[in-house]
């Protein structure tokens, strides 16, 4: 079981972040991070942080007792050939509201959004030694915490929260239906796709009804939606790892990565 993500938990969480890489399918860890403050004409450090072995922090980059509405600088030192660093420039409006800013890396190219925040309001959870239980029989883990099996996250980046009510569909590799689900708010399923241990190597793939979702109570003279489905086909050779595959949507795009 992988240690606790203290940033995720934390009752007082304003910001926080997570870095991906691409170039290795894995999190990405002890990478610098500076957080600045725009004051004045100029921005002022508030806080350097490395980024742990889950690609998370230890704690809040930012908590809400430290926050001030505003414009503020993530400084990301990344360890590339071709990028000297990654520069994020975002602002806060809601000091109250937990903010996660994901970045995701590979050799010559990076993204980043405004996240959907934990699955859990940020709190005290109460984990013994450190460490979360394990999810329940069914039910999809924390972010950040290990078990084998197949989880998804769907952020709809148009409106900067979750995909909640978006329909999901999983098949195996030659058409077979495996099952659906529809998200959470938070635009997670409630249960495991593939639960834990039932994870089979093989070719799956993944269906998001995004033309459903982004139609909404759109009249019927609206134009329909440019994309009717987000269909992810991937492989899994290793069924005692957790394949986690967050999908980034917006009314005419979507990307998805192999997170962690």
């Amino acid at each position: 079981m992988r240690e606790r993500n203290h940033d995720l938990v934390s009752s007082d969480a304003c910001l926080t972040s997570h870095i991906l890489d691409l170039g290795s399918g894995r999190p990405a860890g002890n990478i610098p991070v500076a957080l600045l403050r725009e004051s004045g004409s100029a921005f002022t450090l508030l806080k350097e942080a490395r980024s742990n072995g889950n690609g998370r922090f230890d704690t809040p980059l930012l908590t809400a007792s430290e926050a001030e509405a505003g414009k503020y600088r993530l400084v990301y030192a990344v360890s590339s050939t071709f990028f000297d660093n990654v520069t994020v420039d975002f602002n806060i409006s809601d000091t109250a509201a937990h903010h996660h800013v994901p970045l995701v890396l590979s050799p010559f190219g990076f993204s980043v959004y405004r996240g959907a925040p934990p699955h859990r309001p940020p709190r005290d959870f109460g984990f013994q030694n450190g460490h979360p239980p394990p999810p329940a029989e069914g039910v999809a883990p924390l972010p950040g915490t290990g078990g084998a099996g197949l989880t998804i996250h769907a952020i709809d980046i148009a409106g900067g929260t979750g995909a909640g009510g978006l329909q999901v569909h999983l098949f195996g590799g030659e058409g077979s239906p495996l099952g659906s689900q529809v998200t959470t708010g938070e635009g997670r399923t409630p249960q495991w796709l593939v639960a834990a241990g039932e994870l089979a190597a093989g070719i799956y793939e993944l269906a998001f009804d995004i033309g459903t979702y982004f139609a909404g109570p759109a009249s019927p003279a609206a134009p329909p939606p440019f994309f009717e489905t987000a269909r992810v086909r991937f492989r899994v050779t290793d069924r005692s790892e957790h394949h986690h595959l967050p999908l980034i949507a917006a009314p005419w795009g979507y990307s998805c990565y192999r997170g962690s």
